[in-house]
């Protein structure tokens, strides 16, 4: 007998999947904070101007020497030396007023003079031929009797504003400046000096005021030697002192006498005591 055994049962297997959920938290990214730099301050820059070029000097003017001879005797009685540079104003072509140096050339030459007793002078003429007329100097110098001096009585210029000296000048324009102050008074027999610039104020009757500057002067009127030399100078930057040296000799003689004095007291009171020992 087949015995048929049951078909099996069948055997259920139950398989718990756990599913697992992963929280993923994510954290924020870092943010990273990059400082700038320290900023250096751009190098101050001083800028320097350049330095304004310096003006020509204006040339000097040349030292002339004249002299006036009385030709009757041979007499030389007046002697000058000097340089001599003009401020003045002339109208140019538009009646505009232009200012300009003029310096008195040391070509310049004698054609006038006086050797009187009491008023000498020589005159200076100069200008190219251009000119109507030619400039003109006239130095005057005066006699004080009284006090035995002589000095400077007038300057008196004359131009003519020829175009190579005073460009664009006026047609036909001509000056006449003066100056009539009694300067630089000088002992007779000598002679005045003086190195430093010295300016005179000129004036005109048209008003062409102007001034001249006169520098490395020397000039002696009323000479009276038989010969053309400058006598012994008074120096317009020398002290002028007359009186000191009679003081001075005052003051030695009094102390000689004191000394003298003392002497002798001394001299008797030393003899006494001599005397007295001797006693």
């Amino acid at each position: 007998t087949t015995t048929t055994e049951p078909p099996p049962v069948p055997t259920t297997t139950t398989t718990t999947t756990s599913t697992s959920t992963s929280t993923s938290t994510t954290e924020p990214p870092h943010t990273t904070t990059t400082s700038a730099p320290p900023t250096t301050a751009a190098p101050t820059t001083t800028s320097t101007a350049a330095p304004a070029p310096k003006p020509t000097p204006v040339p000097e003017p040349e030292v002339g020497s004249w002299t006036y001879t009385n030709t009757t005797n041979n007499q030389t009685c007046v002697l000058t030396q000097m340089a001599l540079q003009l401020n003045l104003t002339y109208l140019d072509t538009a009646d505009k007023p232009t200012n300009v140096l003029y310096d008195v050339p040391k070509a310049a030459r004698v054609v006038n003079g006086s050797c009187s007793a009491d008023a000498q002078f020589i005159q200076l003429v100069w200008g190219p031929a251009s000119t109507s007329e030619p400039n003109k100097l006239t130095i005057s110098f005066s006699l004080n009797q009284t006090v035995h001096e002589f000095a400077l009585s007038e300057v008196r210029f004359f131009l003519t504003f020829d175009a190579e000296n005073f460009p664009n000048a006026k047609a036909n324009q001509t000056v006449t400046l003066v100056n009539q102050q009694t300067l630089f008074e000088t002992p007779m027999d000598m002679s005045y000096h003086c190195n430093r610039a010295q300016q005179l104020n000129l004036t005109s009757e048209a008003g062409f005021n102007a001034t001249v500057t006169v520098s490395k002067l020397q000039f002696e009127a009323f000479h009276n030697k038989r010969n053309d030399k400058f006598s012994i100078a008074k120096d317009c930057d020398a002290i002028d002192t007359p009186d000191i040296v009679p003081i001075a000799v005052g003051c030695a003689l009094i102390l000689l006498i004191v000394i003298v004095l003392i002497a002798y007291l001394a001299g008797r009171r030393s003899t006494r005591s001599r005397g007295y020992l001797s006693m």
